[in-house]
């Protein structure tokens, strides 16, 4: 096959990635345009928040929760072996607001995460109809939860798994988020999520508001103990037990802080490599390799082929530099540092790939200061893309 066709057919590609990416976007609803009714009365809602070493963070987090205006509401802050200042935050948020609950953990409990196991004991002292499974650093404006359980209920749902927007700290790093929502967008169609027939199911770390009644039908979070992706993997399971699930928009209700920097941000996925190490690694290098090479390749188009391939280089390059600013506009409101796109792919793929050589070379993760075996992790592996 000649270098020509090779290049055309890399453009060809790219141009389809990209028609896929703007129909999944097209289809992603946004909580904040819904204007659902209220229900005949609120139901009682218990937001389960599990903290480790949050100081920074979750001071100013629960404060934005508790200034919501919703009516029936507890907050439970599962402090999970903290060393740093999280249970004195947590214990003025009590002192301050009734509706605050603080539970400790002091021992983790062999096979489980840190995360699921904390999501469990909150979970036993919830006493809400439904359920925000939620991370500790996520800020929400007034009205968000009110506008996602009316929502809810008019339309029936058991689960809203909702993408908030996330605010990074670097022009390095918005080259990165570009990349990753683009790909987020292609890896999961919320028609699918929304259809029943389908088995397609995914979750949010930032914002999983579960009815208890479609809850109390999973296998729980015994089932999840040990998955990394634990977030995505509640949808999965919720699907899998008929709940009818919603993937949507949460920009401008809901917000996360990200990575600062690309050390940060390439610390920050160390967990995700054990994900991949049931594959070979050099499939993986090669299978890396060809994610940016074809997505580089309307370069090459443009500046060493004939006139038709350079048009459709062209194209291509247009294409993908618009999917990226659009991913990155419709989250973060950004869209400039979108054109570095090509930066944002190798490091993408750069971060995957060291993470999962990282998880090799231990044999496992490290995270949040507690080491977990690789072959423990695979075993107990609940989602995959």
């Amino acid at each position: 096959m000649s270098v020509i066709v090779v290049l055309a057919l890399a453009c060809a590609l790219v141009l389809v990635e990209v028609a896929v990416f703007f129909s999944r976007l097209a289809s992603l609803r946004t909580l904040a345009r819904t204007d659902p009714p209220d229900p005949p009365s609120w139901p009682r809602v218990s937001v389960i928040v599990p903290a480790r070493d949050e100081a920074d963070t979750v001071g100013p987090a629960l404060e934005s929760r508790l200034r919501d205006d919703y009516p029936e509401l507890e907050l439970i802050v599962i402090d999970d072996r903290s060393d740093d200042g999280t249970g004195a935050a947590v214990d003025r948020a009590v002192r301050d607001d009734p509706r605050v609950i603080r539970l400790r953990i002091d021992e983790l409990p062999k096979g489980w995460l840190g995360k699921t196991h904390a999501l469990e004991v909150g979970l036993r002292r919830a006493t809400g109809d439904w359920l925000l499974f939620s991370d500790a650093d996520v800020h929400v404006e007034t009205g968000a939860l009110r506008r996602a359980v009316a929502l809810a209920e008019e339309d029936d749902l058991d689960l809203i798994a909702l993408v908030p927007g996330y605010r990074t700290g670097s022009f390095a790093v918005d080259a990165i988020w570009a990349v990753f929502m683009r790909l987020l967008a292609l890896s999961v169609d919320p028609r699918a999520v929304r259809d029943a027939n389908s088995s397609t199911g995914i979750g949010s770390g930032a914002f999983n508001l579960v009815r208890r009644s479609a809850f109390e039908k999973t296998p729980g979070f015994v089932h999840l103990r040990l998955e990394t992706g634990d977030d995505a993997a509640l949808g999965v399971m919720l699907k899998a037990a008929g709940a009818r699930c919603e993937m949507m928009d949460g920009a401008g209700l809901a917000s996360v802080a990200v990575y600062r920097s690309v050390g940060e941000f390439l610390r920050g996925i160390e967990k995700n490599g054990s994900t991949l190490l049931d594959k070979p690694f050099a499939a993986l290098v090669v299978g890396f390799a060809l994610f940016v090479g074809i997505e580089l390749a309307p370069f090459a188009a443009v500046f060493a082929g004939p006139g038709w391939l350079r048009i459709l280089g062209v194209s291509a390059l247009v294409a993908l530099t618009t999917a990226n600013a659009a991913a990155l506009w419709t989250n973060t409101r950004q869209w400039l540092p979108a054109f570095a796109w090509p930066f944002g792919d190798a490091l993408m793929a750069f971060g995957m790939l060291r993470s999962t050589w990282l998880a090799g070379r231990r044999g496992g993760v490290i995270w949040r200061g507690t080491f977990y075996a690789a072959d423990e992790l695979l075993a107990e592996r609940r989602f995959t893309l």
